[in-house]
């Protein structure tokens, strides 16, 4: 079997300052410190509202910071980042009773104008195409790789390279694993809360047992 890819879709919206998707340039941030986060009892879970999922840890790195963040900093950015991601993958493939066709909260943690052209793109950033064929989902990865604009210390925006693999319980996709992989560009809120407000993504469907996990 050869895999089935989706072509990646591009869309930057909503946009607050200038981005470049291999590193973040020309954006200013307010001069506020990021507030502290307070403890978190996993990384799903948040503000924005999402959908119980199968419990799988999101594994956040950051691999590159643009400007200066101090180690302290950059925790309270892999927390916080990562529970933005982690809500928006519950909410969009992993969580809720399949069969399922609602993936009304999906775009919770997308900026207004990112949510608005994603329901176009529904099909590949959620599972909105096959919910009601399946019986369930297992989740097997969840994982980020931030690159941070941190100008004055402060973190402004992030490109958070993703990858999410998890197995659709069918039988049209008996023994498949399905792969999101790609970009997501994401900016820090005045309240401290991270939106995703632009998406470069990816999804592919390969046989269990061939890399991709």
């Amino acid at each position: 079997m050869s895999p089935i890819v989706h072509p990646a879709r591009r869309v930057v919206a909503g946009l607050a300052c200038g981005v470049l998707l291999t590193g973040f340039a020309g954006c200013t941030a307010d001069n506020k410190q990021e507030p502290s986060s307070p403890p978190l009892p996993g990384a799903s879970t948040g503000a924005a509202p999402t959908l119980a999922a199968k419990p799988v840890p999101m594994q956040v790195q950051v691999t590159r910071v643009s400007g200066t963040l101090r180690k302290a900093r950059q925790g309270v950015v892999k927390r916080r980042v990562g529970r933005a991601i982690s809500s928006y993958f519950d909410a969009a493939y992993l969580g809720g009773e399949y069969p399922r066709s609602d993936f009304d909260k999906a775009f919770s943690t997308f900026s207004d104008g990112a949510a608005r052209r994603a329901r176009g793109d529904r099909g590949l950033l959620t599972n909105a195409n096959i919910g009601k064929s399946l019986a369930g989902v297992t989740a097997k990865r969840k994982d980020a790789r931030l690159s941070v604009l941190a100008p004055k210390n402060v973190a402004a925006g992030v490109t958070a390279r993703i990858r999410l693999v998890f197995l659709p319980d069918s039988e049209e996709a008996q023994d498949t694993r399905v792969i999101i992989s790609g970009r997501l560009l994401l900016m820090r809120m005045k309240s401290g809360r991270w939106h995703i407000f632009g998406y470069d993504v990816a999804r592919s469907a390969v046989p269990v047992g061939k890399r991709g996990s």
